[in-house]
């Protein structure tokens, strides 16, 4: 029998430590270096690398062989927490660097390749990128037109790739291109790792990367490839199975993305109960007007059921069980409800949360990608649901009483085998979807976390926090017309003032 969810010393210990390096002054002074528009091209935070280097932060995913931490998944999302609730740009920069590069090239890398990167990437020397999405099929990863030409000792590679994080500094590429015309969709697609040379030759061009609305730290661009020489070394795996590459990468890199949603959350909230205690308005703080405490008491909620399903995820991968379900749970709730309460909190703000300067609205900006990158809502709904259908996102006997069985059967008549993606009527499905993280993460609260969860990473106890979540899955049930519960929630706000 598993043992229950339980986090280890070392946990703990990493996530205080990780919370006290980045309060240090040189890392807000970093922060307000390249944190901000129009900054420098050429300016890149190769100092924040470094010192996350030093922490072990960019060798999360690098065996130890290769000069690298190799800790749990666990500790790498706690990590990523602790990063994004400090600097998100930052914490984007080693996200990319750690699941999207180093967890692939771990993974699936040949012997030279392993050799030929992982410890420059372990100690912080270089980044890499993931050079997947192109214009017109970001979510449609089958729909690649990037093709990659069979010649004499290797390939000649043309296309655009777009949206590639860590450009132009990355001194590879983990690239996915057609490599047969003949096979559509998901078939022959090929993965190389290839060296992006500098100075470029005229057959591969880097431009300044694009200007972003947030996230500003994190370099992010196009490249394009006509002809590019790649020699039969760069093969990445196996030919033709590329798409099982990048699809094993983007699900475990959606854990790093939930958790970068969660830190963006503990930013805010802390942001918005300190601005509360200290401003004045008729004579009082804003800390005693009792919708303050509304908005603060649906982010520490948010950050628990999040919490929830992506320790779990991460646990079940750490014990190479099939966790793709669970991390898009994961990634769906913590990524959308970071968009909507984030800007929630800023209210709290007033006419200062509409300052450019105010780290509340550097924030609205940072969370504005979360529920794009690394597969949009709508394909984690789309896994969500076919997870659910073929029973590989347990539900739990209490649910029936919201007719889920019944729900369930409506769903799967509705969607025909279509999948979500390719409905013209997406709205029952799109409400079930939404809903089914709350289920799961309730029913995960009882059954795989023990009682003695650290208070350390939670907001609310057991108790409280069953409530809500019970509450909050009746108000969004499709045939719902019931409002929220006021005694649970007066409860929510006298716990976190209590603990405050």
């Amino acid at each position: 029998m598993d043992q229950k969810m339980k986090l280890s010393d070392e946990h703990l210990l990493l996530k205080d430590t990780v919370r006290k390096r980045l309060a240090e002054p040189d890392i807000k002074a970093m922060i307000r270096k390249y944190e901000r528009h129009g900054q420098e091209p050429a300016l890149f935070a190769w100092e924040w690398v470094h010192a996350m280097a030093e922490f072990g932060l960019t060798a999360i995913n690098v065996p130890e062989e290769y000069g690298g931490a190799e800790i749990d998944n666990l500790s790498g999302v706690i990590a990523m927490i602790e990063m994004a609730r400090a600097w998100s740009g930052g914490s984007l920069i080693l996200a990319v660097g750690n699941s999207l590069v180093s967890y692939p090239l771990a993974k699936f890398g040949n012997e030279g390749q392993k050799e030929a990167y992982l410890p420059r990437l372990a100690s912080g020397k270089i980044l890499g990128s993931f050079g997947l999405t192109e214009p017109g099929n970001g979510s449609d990863a089958g729909g690649i037109k990037t093709f990659a030409e069979k010649i004499a000792g290797g390939w000649q590679v043309s296309g655009q790739k777009q949206f590639i994080t860590n450009t132009p500094i990355a001194e590879f590429i983990i690239l996915f291109a057609r490599t047969n015309r003949n096979e559509s969709g998901y078939k022959g697609i090929t993965a190389f790792l290839s060296h992006l040379l500098r100075p470029t030759p005229p057959s591969l061009v880097i431009p300044l990367p694009d200007h972003k609305l947030g996230n500003h730290a994190a370099h992010m661009g196009k490249i394009f490839f006509d002809n590019y020489h790649l020699f039969e070394s760069n093969l990445f795996g196996e030919e033709g199975k590329g798409f099982k590459v990048a699809m094993a990468t983007l699900a475990h890199g959606r854990n790093w993305i939930a958790a970068q949603g969660i830190g963006l959350m503990e930013h805010a909230m802390a942001l918005a109960l300190d601005y509360a205690q200290t401003r004045t308005t008729f004579g009082e703080t804003l800390i005693k007007h009792s919708n303050i405490y509304n908005i603060v008491s649906e982010l520490a909620l948010a950050i628990d059921v999040s919490k929830i399903l992506l320790f779990y995820s991460a646990k079940l991968e750490d014990e190479g069980k099939e966790f793709y379900p669970y991390a898009s749970c994961a990634k769906l709730y913590s990524s959308e409800k970071a968009c909507e309460l984030i800007q929630k909190a800023n209210k709290i703000f007033g006419g200062s949360g509409y300052i450019a300067e105010m780290e509340i609205a550097a924030l609205i900006l940072d969370s504005l990608v979360l529920p794009i990158y690394e597969g949009p809502s709508n394909v984690q709904k789309d896994i969500i649901l076919k997870a659910w259908f073929e029973d590989k996102l347990p539900l739990p006997g209490y649910v029936e009483y919201f007719e889920l069985i019944e729900q369930k059967r409506k769903a799967k008549e509705h969607m025909k085998d279509a999948g979500f993606l390719k409905l013209y009527d997406q709205e029952f499905p799109d409400k079930i979807a939404g809903i089914l993280p709350l289920i799961a993460a309730r029913d995960l609260l009882g059954r795989e976390f023990s009682e003695d969860w650290p208070k350390e990473f939670m907001n609310f106890g057991q108790d409280i926090l069953k409530a809500l979540i019970f509450d909050e899955i009746r108000r969004n049930w499709p045939s719902s017309k019931i409002i929220r519960t006021r005694h649970v929630w007066e409860s929510a706000k006298e716990h976190l003032l209590k603990n405050r």
